[in-house]
């Protein structure tokens, strides 16, 4: 997770040393954190900034760190549960669990990946004026989102409580991009991606996000 932040604030430092190499992207994601009980769906706001390594013509291989923040659901607060223990005793307790299943409760959403990619076509490079272009990469990634938990009591009784976890795995993405315009100054992305969590309760990570690329620099032309 630090080195990710260093990463980042060294990209930003080196902005207007590089800017013919520097893309910006801005959008909106949205996740599902996908476990054994209920799926959670978060969304929010991506702020993209990709930095070519190395140019051909209309490809590239960029480095690059979509940030994204946001939210899901709602707080509808706490039920009271209770159970008999194996001596009778009535146990109470507080579940996020009603009897449709889990309450979709208020949490927070951040995902950072650090990611490898390759471009090819529109805004490879600042040079590549294509009407289409498309792009493919992997990483590693860090997500802190909703989880939905199963518990059992000591009858084995289940229920589901919502929280939250820190996920880190591997990831992968790839979209493609549109430019926009005859002078092609902009570009929209559609992209999807995929991160498999290597914690505790393993949550499986999709998202799908629609970006607006902008270009800073001056092309090649």
């Amino acid at each position: 997770m630090k080195k990710i932040v260093l990463l980042a604030i060294a990209c930003m430092v080196g902005l207007h040393a590089f800017p013919q190499r520097f893309f910006h992207s801005l959008g909106f994601p949205v996740f599902i954190d996908r476990t054994s009980s209920k799926s959670v769906t978060s969304v929010g706001l991506t702020y993209s900034i990709r930095y070519n390594v190395v140019e051909r013509e209309n490809m590239s291989l960029s480095l690059g760190i979509p940030f994204s923040f946001g939210g899901s659901g709602h707080s509808p607060g706490k039920k009271t549960d209770w159970y008999y223990d194996l001596d009778g005793n009535m146990i109470y307790y507080a579940t996020d669990e009603d009897e449709e299943g889990p309450f979709t409760k208020a949490r927070a959403m951040v995902d950072i990946p650090l990611v490898i990619q390759f471009n090819f076509g529109a805004f490879s490079t600042g040079a590549a004026k294509n009407s289409m272009g498309f792009f493919a990469g992997g990483g590693l990634g860090y997500h802190y989102g909703p989880v939905n938990v199963t518990h059992k009591d000591p009858r084995n009784n289940t229920f589901i409580d919502s929280t939250m976890q820190h996920s880190v795995g591997p990831m992968a993405n790839a979209g493609i991009r549109i430019g926009l315009g005859k002078k092609k100054n902009g570009a929209i992305e559609l992209k999807g991606s995929y991160m498999k969590s290597f914690t505790r309760r393993r949550a499986d990570i999709y998202g799908i996000t629609l970006l607006y690329l902008f270009y800073t620099g001056k092309s090649n032309d």
